[in-house]
Protein backbone atom coordinates (compact mmCIF):
# COMPACT_ATOMS: atom_id res chain seq x y z
CA UNK A 1 0.00 0.00 0.00
CA UNK A 2 1.10 3.26 -0.41
CA UNK A 3 1.83 6.08 2.29
CA UNK A 4 -0.14 9.28 2.32
CA UNK A 5 1.94 12.15 3.85
CA UNK A 6 0.27 13.67 6.81
CA UNK A 7 0.31 17.19 8.40
CA UNK A 8 2.43 16.71 11.38
CA UNK A 9 0.69 19.90 13.15
CA UNK A 10 -1.50 19.45 15.87
CA UNK A 11 -4.81 21.24 16.39
CA UNK A 12 -3.68 23.20 19.05
CA UNK A 13 -0.79 24.51 16.81
CA UNK A 14 -2.85 25.60 13.78
CA UNK A 15 -5.46 27.72 16.48
CA UNK A 16 -1.88 29.30 17.79
CA UNK A 17 -0.96 29.99 14.22
CA UNK A 18 -4.59 31.37 13.53
CA UNK A 19 -4.58 33.92 16.63
CA UNK A 20 -1.05 34.89 15.86
CA UNK A 21 -2.51 36.02 12.47
CA UNK A 22 -5.38 37.44 14.18
CA UNK A 23 -2.89 38.95 15.91
CA UNK A 24 -0.84 40.53 13.40
CA UNK A 25 -3.85 42.12 11.77
CA UNK A 26 -3.47 46.31 11.48
CA UNK A 27 -4.97 47.87 14.25
CA UNK A 28 -7.49 50.53 12.57
CA UNK A 29 -8.07 46.94 9.65
CA UNK A 30 -9.50 45.09 12.81
CA UNK A 31 -11.39 48.36 13.94
CA UNK A 32 -13.18 48.94 10.85
CA UNK A 33 -14.01 45.43 10.67
CA UNK A 34 -15.59 45.38 14.52
CA UNK A 35 -16.95 48.71 13.94
CA UNK A 36 -19.60 47.32 11.42
CA UNK A 37 -20.54 43.99 13.45
CA UNK A 38 -24.47 44.04 14.87
CA UNK A 39 -24.50 44.80 18.67
CA UNK A 40 -24.60 40.76 19.54
CA UNK A 41 -21.84 39.69 17.01
CA UNK A 42 -19.84 42.69 18.58
CA UNK A 43 -20.59 41.84 22.39
CA UNK A 44 -19.37 38.11 21.19
CA UNK A 45 -15.75 39.87 19.41
CA UNK A 46 -15.00 41.88 23.02
CA UNK A 47 -14.49 38.42 24.45
CA UNK A 48 -12.17 37.14 22.30
CA UNK A 49 -9.03 38.53 23.53
CA UNK A 50 -7.77 41.17 25.65
CA UNK A 51 -6.76 42.83 22.28
CA UNK A 52 -10.08 42.45 20.36
CA UNK A 53 -11.74 43.77 24.03
CA UNK A 54 -9.68 47.20 23.85
CA UNK A 55 -10.23 47.44 19.92
CA UNK A 56 -13.87 47.18 20.87
CA UNK A 57 -13.51 49.82 23.89
CA UNK A 58 -12.02 51.95 20.42
CA UNK A 59 -15.10 52.04 18.74
CA UNK A 60 -17.19 52.52 21.61
CA UNK A 61 -15.28 55.22 22.81
CA UNK A 62 -17.81 57.98 22.56
CA UNK A 63 -21.91 58.19 24.16
CA UNK A 64 -24.35 57.17 22.14
CA UNK A 65 -28.21 56.86 21.05
CA UNK A 66 -29.33 54.41 18.95
CA UNK A 67 -32.94 54.83 17.94
CA UNK A 68 -35.52 53.78 15.40
CA UNK A 69 -39.95 53.87 14.84
CA UNK A 70 -41.58 51.30 13.33
CA UNK A 71 -45.74 51.85 12.41
CA UNK A 72 -46.30 48.32 11.20
CA UNK A 73 -49.68 46.90 12.41
CA UNK A 74 -48.37 43.67 14.04
CA UNK A 75 -46.70 44.59 17.62
CA UNK A 76 -44.41 41.24 17.00
CA UNK A 77 -42.70 42.66 13.78
CA UNK A 78 -42.95 46.01 15.03
CA UNK A 79 -40.99 45.22 17.61
CA UNK A 80 -38.45 43.09 15.79
CA UNK A 81 -37.96 45.86 13.19
CA UNK A 82 -36.98 48.42 15.75
CA UNK A 83 -35.10 46.25 17.61
CA UNK A 84 -33.00 44.88 14.34
CA UNK A 85 -32.73 48.34 13.24
CA UNK A 86 -30.99 49.67 17.10
CA UNK A 87 -28.99 46.45 17.66
CA UNK A 88 -27.53 46.36 13.91
CA UNK A 89 -24.81 48.46 14.94
CA UNK A 90 -21.81 48.46 17.99
CA UNK A 91 -23.67 49.84 20.93
CA UNK A 92 -23.59 47.97 25.01
CA UNK A 93 -27.05 49.41 26.19
CA UNK A 94 -27.08 50.89 29.48
CA UNK A 95 -30.47 51.85 29.39
CA UNK A 96 -33.56 51.70 27.05
CA UNK A 97 -36.57 53.71 26.84
CA UNK A 98 -39.45 52.74 24.59
CA UNK A 99 -43.00 54.67 23.61
CA UNK A 100 -45.69 52.72 22.26
CA UNK A 101 -49.01 53.00 20.71
CA UNK A 102 -52.58 52.02 22.32
CA UNK A 103 -52.38 48.43 20.70
CA UNK A 104 -49.25 46.92 22.37
CA UNK A 105 -49.52 45.06 25.33
CA UNK A 106 -47.23 46.18 28.09
CA UNK A 107 -46.44 43.10 29.44
CA UNK A 108 -45.25 41.60 25.90
CA UNK A 109 -43.29 44.27 25.22
CA UNK A 110 -41.54 44.46 28.33
CA UNK A 111 -40.86 40.80 28.19
CA UNK A 112 -39.62 40.73 24.86
CA UNK A 113 -37.20 44.04 25.44
CA UNK A 114 -35.63 42.22 28.74
CA UNK A 115 -35.23 39.14 26.45
CA UNK A 116 -33.23 41.44 24.05
CA UNK A 117 -31.62 43.54 26.61
CA UNK A 118 -31.27 41.53 29.62
CA UNK A 119 -32.07 41.46 32.61
CA UNK A 120 -29.81 43.95 33.88
CA UNK A 121 -30.47 46.72 31.47
CA UNK A 122 -33.05 49.81 33.02
CA UNK A 123 -35.88 49.76 31.22
CA UNK A 124 -39.25 52.10 30.97
CA UNK A 125 -41.97 51.63 28.42
CA UNK A 126 -44.46 54.16 28.66
CA UNK A 127 -47.47 54.61 26.27
CA UNK A 128 -47.80 58.29 24.44
CA UNK A 129 -50.99 59.91 22.66
CA UNK A 130 -48.17 60.33 19.52
CA UNK A 131 -44.65 59.43 18.60
CA UNK A 132 -42.75 60.56 15.72
CA UNK A 133 -38.70 59.28 14.33
CA UNK A 134 -36.72 57.66 11.71
CA UNK A 135 -38.52 54.53 10.43
CA UNK A 136 -36.52 51.89 11.16
CA UNK A 137 -36.94 50.36 7.03
CA UNK A 138 -37.14 53.49 4.84
CA UNK A 139 -35.16 55.49 7.54
CA UNK A 140 -37.23 58.99 6.57
CA UNK A 141 -38.84 60.44 9.49
CA UNK A 142 -42.42 59.22 10.16
CA UNK A 143 -44.75 61.00 12.88
CA UNK A 144 -48.34 59.99 13.93
CA UNK A 145 -50.45 61.21 16.92
CA UNK A 146 -53.80 59.03 18.46
CA UNK A 147 -56.34 61.44 19.68
CA UNK A 148 -59.21 60.30 22.00
CA UNK A 149 -58.71 56.65 20.34
CA UNK A 150 -58.67 58.14 16.68
CA UNK A 151 -55.70 58.08 14.43
CA UNK A 152 -54.36 60.11 11.70
CA UNK A 153 -55.42 59.41 8.09
CA UNK A 154 -51.91 58.58 6.43
CA UNK A 155 -51.53 56.09 9.31
CA UNK A 156 -54.20 53.41 9.49
CA UNK A 157 -52.66 51.68 12.83
CA UNK A 158 -52.28 52.08 16.76
CA UNK A 159 -49.28 50.12 16.91
CA UNK A 160 -46.47 52.50 16.72
CA UNK A 161 -43.12 51.89 18.61
CA UNK A 162 -40.43 54.20 19.26
CA UNK A 163 -37.19 52.49 20.59
CA UNK A 164 -34.06 54.54 22.13
CA UNK A 165 -31.42 52.52 23.72
CA UNK A 166 -28.58 54.32 25.19
CA UNK A 167 -24.60 53.80 26.08
CA UNK A 168 -23.66 56.49 28.46
CA UNK A 169 -19.44 55.62 29.49
CA UNK A 170 -18.54 56.74 32.67
CA UNK A 171 -22.04 56.89 33.76
CA UNK A 172 -24.32 55.00 35.58
CA UNK A 173 -28.11 54.50 35.28
CA UNK A 174 -30.80 53.06 36.94
CA UNK A 175 -34.43 52.99 37.35
CA UNK A 176 -35.88 54.10 40.79
CA UNK A 177 -39.30 54.19 41.47
CA UNK A 178 -41.67 55.60 43.83
CA UNK A 179 -43.95 53.06 44.86
CA UNK A 180 -47.07 53.89 46.79
CA UNK A 181 -48.45 51.45 49.63
CA UNK A 182 -52.33 51.90 50.72
CA UNK A 183 -51.59 52.97 54.12
CA UNK A 184 -48.48 55.08 53.82
CA UNK A 185 -48.80 58.76 53.46
CA UNK A 186 -47.90 59.67 49.76
CA UNK A 187 -45.55 62.23 51.64
CA UNK A 188 -43.59 59.99 53.19
CA UNK A 189 -43.04 57.54 50.29
CA UNK A 190 -41.92 60.93 48.33
CA UNK A 191 -39.04 61.46 50.52
CA UNK A 192 -38.06 57.74 50.36
CA UNK A 193 -38.33 58.39 46.78
CA UNK A 194 -36.05 60.85 46.60
CA UNK A 195 -33.59 59.72 49.42
CA UNK A 196 -33.24 56.40 47.47
CA UNK A 197 -32.01 58.38 44.15
CA UNK A 198 -29.96 60.26 46.13
CA UNK A 199 -28.29 57.07 48.11
CA UNK A 200 -28.01 55.48 44.79
CA UNK A 201 -26.04 58.21 43.57
CA UNK A 202 -23.74 58.43 46.26
CA UNK A 203 -22.83 54.59 46.28
CA UNK A 204 -21.84 55.27 42.42
CA UNK A 205 -20.33 58.91 42.16
CA UNK A 206 -19.75 60.03 45.96
CA UNK A 207 -22.23 62.84 45.62
CA UNK A 208 -25.71 63.05 46.31
CA UNK A 209 -27.16 64.60 43.34
CA UNK A 210 -27.09 63.33 40.40
CA UNK A 211 -26.44 64.57 36.75
CA UNK A 212 -30.18 63.96 34.88
CA UNK A 213 -33.32 62.37 35.99
CA UNK A 214 -36.33 61.23 33.27
CA UNK A 215 -39.30 60.90 34.93
CA UNK A 216 -42.48 59.54 34.04
CA UNK A 217 -45.15 60.06 36.16
CA UNK A 218 -48.84 57.83 36.69
CA UNK A 219 -51.44 59.83 35.16
CA UNK A 220 -54.05 59.40 37.91
CA UNK A 221 -51.16 60.59 40.67
CA UNK A 222 -50.46 64.46 41.27
CA UNK A 223 -46.90 64.93 40.04
CA UNK A 224 -46.57 68.04 41.45
CA UNK A 225 -45.22 67.33 45.29
CA UNK A 226 -43.02 64.44 43.93
CA UNK A 227 -41.61 67.29 41.42
CA UNK A 228 -41.19 69.42 43.80
CA UNK A 229 -39.17 67.46 46.33
CA UNK A 230 -37.03 66.39 44.03
CA UNK A 231 -36.39 70.24 43.00
CA UNK A 232 -35.50 70.79 46.77
CA UNK A 233 -33.16 68.04 46.92
CA UNK A 234 -31.38 68.24 44.06
CA UNK A 235 -28.65 70.49 43.02
CA UNK A 236 -29.30 73.58 40.46
CA UNK A 237 -26.75 71.47 38.50
CA UNK A 238 -29.41 68.01 37.43
CA UNK A 239 -31.82 68.27 34.88
CA UNK A 240 -34.87 66.90 35.41
CA UNK A 241 -37.31 66.29 32.81
CA UNK A 242 -40.21 64.45 32.24
CA UNK A 243 -43.78 63.53 31.50
CA UNK A 244 -46.56 63.92 33.84
CA UNK A 245 -49.70 62.20 32.80
CA UNK A 246 -48.37 58.50 31.24
CA UNK A 247 -48.99 55.01 31.76
CA UNK A 248 -45.73 52.98 31.92
CA UNK A 249 -44.17 49.96 33.04
CA UNK A 250 -40.38 49.65 34.22
CA UNK A 251 -37.68 47.25 34.84
CA UNK A 252 -34.70 47.77 37.25
CA UNK A 253 -31.71 46.58 36.73
CA UNK A 254 -31.50 46.03 40.62
CA UNK A 255 -34.45 43.19 41.29
CA UNK A 256 -35.56 44.55 44.44
CA UNK A 257 -36.54 47.88 42.84
CA UNK A 258 -39.31 45.59 40.42
CA UNK A 259 -43.04 45.33 41.60
CA UNK A 260 -43.60 42.01 42.16
CA UNK A 261 -47.23 40.49 42.97
CA UNK A 262 -45.49 39.79 46.73
CA UNK A 263 -45.59 43.41 47.14
CA UNK A 264 -49.04 45.85 47.96
CA UNK A 265 -48.04 48.59 46.13
CA UNK A 266 -47.86 50.08 43.08
CA UNK A 267 -45.19 52.70 41.18
CA UNK A 268 -46.29 56.40 40.85
CA UNK A 269 -43.76 57.46 39.16
CA UNK A 270 -40.16 56.09 37.77
CA UNK A 271 -37.01 57.83 37.53
CA UNK A 272 -34.11 56.92 35.33
CA UNK A 273 -31.10 58.44 36.83
CA UNK A 274 -27.57 59.11 35.49
CA UNK A 275 -25.21 59.69 37.86
CA UNK A 276 -21.16 59.66 36.82
CA UNK A 277 -19.11 56.36 37.98
CA UNK A 278 -16.16 57.45 40.41
CA UNK A 279 -14.68 53.99 38.94
CA UNK A 280 -14.80 55.21 35.05
CA UNK A 281 -12.19 53.75 33.44
CA UNK A 282 -9.09 55.78 32.77
CA UNK A 283 -9.45 58.22 29.19
CA UNK A 284 -13.16 58.43 29.65
CA UNK A 285 -14.15 61.81 28.71
CA UNK A 286 -16.98 63.45 31.09
CA UNK A 287 -20.96 63.90 29.67
CA UNK A 288 -22.93 67.01 29.95
CA UNK A 289 -26.70 67.07 29.81
CA UNK A 290 -28.74 70.08 28.09
CA UNK A 291 -32.09 71.07 27.75
CA UNK A 292 -34.30 73.69 26.11
CA UNK A 293 -37.66 74.75 26.74
CA UNK A 294 -40.40 75.26 23.72
CA UNK A 295 -43.19 76.96 25.04
CA UNK A 296 -46.69 76.21 23.38
CA UNK A 297 -48.91 78.72 26.23
CA UNK A 298 -49.61 82.68 26.39
CA UNK A 299 -50.34 84.51 28.91
CA UNK A 300 -53.65 86.31 28.68
CA UNK A 301 -55.18 88.99 30.92
CA UNK A 302 -54.45 90.29 34.83
CA UNK A 303 -53.34 88.20 37.77
CA UNK A 304 -55.45 87.12 40.22
CA UNK A 305 -54.96 86.27 44.00
CA UNK A 306 -56.74 82.97 45.68
CA UNK A 307 -59.24 84.08 48.11
CA UNK A 308 -60.96 80.83 48.57
CA UNK A 309 -59.89 77.33 47.93
CA UNK A 310 -62.07 74.13 48.16
CA UNK A 311 -60.41 70.60 46.93
CA UNK A 312 -62.01 67.54 45.70
CA UNK A 313 -59.41 64.90 46.52
CA UNK A 314 -61.28 62.09 44.83
CA UNK A 315 -61.83 63.64 41.66
CA UNK A 316 -57.94 65.70 41.36
CA UNK A 317 -60.36 69.27 41.26
CA UNK A 318 -59.82 72.30 43.05
CA UNK A 319 -62.82 74.98 43.20
CA UNK A 320 -61.35 78.66 43.91
CA UNK A 321 -62.68 82.12 43.78
CA UNK A 322 -60.63 84.93 43.42
CA UNK A 323 -59.37 88.73 43.13
CA UNK A 324 -58.05 90.54 40.62
CA UNK A 325 -54.32 91.89 41.53
CA UNK A 326 -54.90 95.35 43.49
CA UNK A 327 -58.98 95.08 43.89
CA UNK A 328 -60.97 93.61 46.93
CA UNK A 329 -64.06 92.67 45.09
CA UNK A 330 -64.07 88.37 45.13
CA UNK A 331 -65.06 86.81 41.97
CA UNK A 332 -67.12 84.08 41.45
CA UNK A 333 -65.86 81.14 38.40
CA UNK A 334 -68.37 82.95 36.12
CA UNK A 335 -66.98 86.76 36.15
CA UNK A 336 -63.89 85.26 36.39
CA UNK A 337 -63.82 83.42 33.10
CA UNK A 338 -66.09 86.37 31.76
CA UNK A 339 -63.04 88.46 31.88
CA UNK A 340 -60.67 86.27 30.35
CA UNK A 341 -63.45 85.55 27.31
CA UNK A 342 -62.83 89.73 26.76
CA UNK A 343 -59.32 89.42 26.96
CA UNK A 344 -59.31 86.47 24.26
CA UNK A 345 -61.56 88.28 21.48
CA UNK A 346 -58.72 87.32 18.82
CA UNK A 347 -58.11 83.91 20.23
CA UNK A 348 -61.68 82.30 20.05
CA UNK A 349 -60.30 79.23 18.41
CA UNK A 350 -58.02 78.56 21.26
CA UNK A 351 -59.78 75.95 23.21
CA UNK A 352 -57.39 74.96 26.36
CA UNK A 353 -57.59 77.25 28.53
CA UNK A 354 -54.92 77.12 31.97
CA UNK A 355 -54.01 79.12 35.22
CA UNK A 356 -50.31 79.48 36.09
CA UNK A 357 -50.27 79.09 39.67
CA UNK A 358 -47.60 80.79 41.42
CA UNK A 359 -46.10 78.76 44.52
CA UNK A 360 -44.15 79.70 47.47
CA UNK A 361 -43.90 76.68 49.67
CA UNK A 362 -42.12 75.51 52.84
CA UNK A 363 -40.19 72.12 51.11
CA UNK A 364 -38.12 69.61 53.33
CA UNK A 365 -37.12 66.25 52.89
CA UNK A 366 -37.01 63.39 56.01
CA UNK A 367 -35.45 65.47 58.99
CA UNK A 368 -33.93 68.33 56.38
CA UNK A 369 -34.41 71.87 57.62
CA UNK A 370 -37.62 73.58 55.30
CA UNK A 371 -36.71 76.01 53.12
CA UNK A 372 -38.77 78.32 50.68
CA UNK A 373 -39.36 76.97 46.85
CA UNK A 374 -40.58 78.66 43.84
CA UNK A 375 -42.29 77.16 41.55
CA UNK A 376 -44.90 77.53 38.77
CA UNK A 377 -48.03 74.83 38.39
CA UNK A 378 -50.01 74.75 35.43
CA UNK A 379 -53.78 73.81 36.15
CA UNK A 380 -56.23 72.76 33.22
CA UNK A 381 -59.74 74.98 33.84
CA UNK A 382 -62.37 72.75 33.51
CA UNK A 383 -65.34 75.23 33.70
CA UNK A 384 -66.94 78.44 36.26
CA UNK A 385 -70.36 79.20 37.67
CA UNK A 386 -72.07 81.37 39.41
CA UNK A 387 -69.92 79.76 43.33
CA UNK A 388 -65.98 78.96 41.70
CA UNK A 389 -63.63 78.48 39.16
CA UNK A 390 -63.08 74.59 38.63
CA UNK A 391 -59.34 73.64 37.79
CA UNK A 392 -57.56 70.17 37.49
CA UNK A 393 -55.51 69.46 39.96
CA UNK A 394 -54.85 70.20 43.77
CA UNK A 395 -51.77 71.82 46.15
CA UNK A 396 -53.74 75.53 45.26
CA UNK A 397 -53.75 77.91 48.48
CA UNK A 398 -55.22 80.26 49.36
CA UNK A 399 -53.55 83.64 48.62
CA UNK A 400 -51.67 82.27 46.12
CA UNK A 401 -51.38 84.42 42.36
CA UNK A 402 -52.41 83.06 39.42
CA UNK A 403 -52.51 83.75 35.57
CA UNK A 404 -54.41 82.71 32.75
CA UNK A 405 -52.41 81.03 29.64
CA UNK A 406 -53.86 79.67 26.44
CA UNK A 407 -52.60 76.97 23.88
CA UNK A 408 -50.84 79.32 21.41
CA UNK A 409 -49.72 77.46 17.42
CA UNK A 410 -48.46 80.84 17.37
CA UNK A 411 -46.32 80.96 19.99
CA UNK A 412 -45.11 77.32 20.19
CA UNK A 413 -44.11 77.51 16.23
CA UNK A 414 -41.32 80.41 17.14
CA UNK A 415 -40.71 78.57 20.24
CA UNK A 416 -39.84 75.02 18.55
CA UNK A 417 -37.39 77.09 16.42
CA UNK A 418 -35.58 78.70 19.28
CA UNK A 419 -35.16 75.29 20.79
CA UNK A 420 -34.09 73.92 17.22
CA UNK A 421 -31.51 76.78 17.22
CA UNK A 422 -30.15 76.63 20.29
CA UNK A 423 -29.27 73.00 20.52
CA UNK A 424 -28.09 74.05 16.78
CA UNK A 425 -25.87 76.66 18.35
CA UNK A 426 -24.21 74.22 21.53
CA UNK A 427 -23.27 71.88 18.65
CA UNK A 428 -21.26 74.32 16.50
CA UNK A 429 -20.00 75.23 19.72
CA UNK A 430 -18.65 71.60 20.71
CA UNK A 431 -17.78 71.38 16.72
CA UNK A 432 -14.96 74.64 16.86
CA UNK A 433 -13.75 73.38 20.75
CA UNK A 434 -13.46 69.93 18.57
CA UNK A 435 -11.78 71.78 16.29
CA UNK A 436 -9.68 73.93 17.96
CA UNK A 437 -8.52 71.51 20.06
CA UNK A 438 -4.74 70.77 20.58
CA UNK A 439 -4.87 67.56 22.27
CA UNK A 440 -2.91 64.54 20.47
CA UNK A 441 -5.98 62.47 21.71
CA UNK A 442 -9.69 62.68 20.15
CA UNK A 443 -12.07 65.78 20.36
CA UNK A 444 -13.85 65.01 23.45
CA UNK A 445 -17.02 67.25 22.32
CA UNK A 446 -19.63 65.46 20.97
CA UNK A 447 -23.73 65.36 20.65
CA UNK A 448 -24.93 62.36 21.70
CA UNK A 449 -28.57 62.23 22.68
CA UNK A 450 -32.00 64.43 22.80
CA UNK A 451 -35.28 63.04 24.15
CA UNK A 452 -38.22 65.81 22.87
CA UNK A 453 -41.41 65.41 24.94
CA UNK A 454 -44.84 66.85 24.12
CA UNK A 455 -46.42 66.51 27.80
CA UNK A 456 -43.98 67.02 30.19
CA UNK A 457 -41.92 68.79 32.89
CA UNK A 458 -38.56 70.74 33.09
CA UNK A 459 -36.22 71.65 36.12
CA UNK A 460 -32.74 72.72 35.84
CA UNK A 461 -30.33 75.37 36.35
CA UNK A 462 -33.13 78.03 37.28
CA UNK A 463 -34.82 78.74 40.60
CA UNK A 464 -38.16 78.14 39.19
CA UNK A 465 -39.62 74.70 38.62
CA UNK A 466 -42.02 74.34 36.08
CA UNK A 467 -44.50 71.99 35.79
CA UNK A 468 -46.96 71.50 32.63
Amino acid sequence: MENKKRSSASPSTTNKKESKGFCLMNHDLLQNILSRLPAASFASAACVSKAWNAACNRVLSRPKLSSAISLNPSPRVALQEVFGKVMSEPIRPHFAMASVGPGFHFKDVLQFMVEKLGSRTPIILSSVSGIFGRDALTHEFREVKWTNGNVDDEVSTYTGIVLNVGYVPGLKVEAIPLLQQKKTPQGSMIDKFVMDIKSYTSSMSGCTSPLAIIMIGDADVDQKPIIEKLDYAMSMETIIVGDERGQFVYKSGDVSRNVSSSLKCSPDAVALVFARDRDKAHGVGDIEFHFALSNGVTAIGPRFKAASVKVRNSESVTWLTAKREGQQEVLDGQHILDHINNEMENHTEYVDLYIGVTRLRNCSVGSDKPRLMTSLALHGVVGGDEEYLYVDGVGIRTGDYFQFYLSDPKTALPSCRNVSSTLRNLKLEWDTKSAHSTSAAPPSWRTFLGFPWQEYFAVGKSDVAIQA
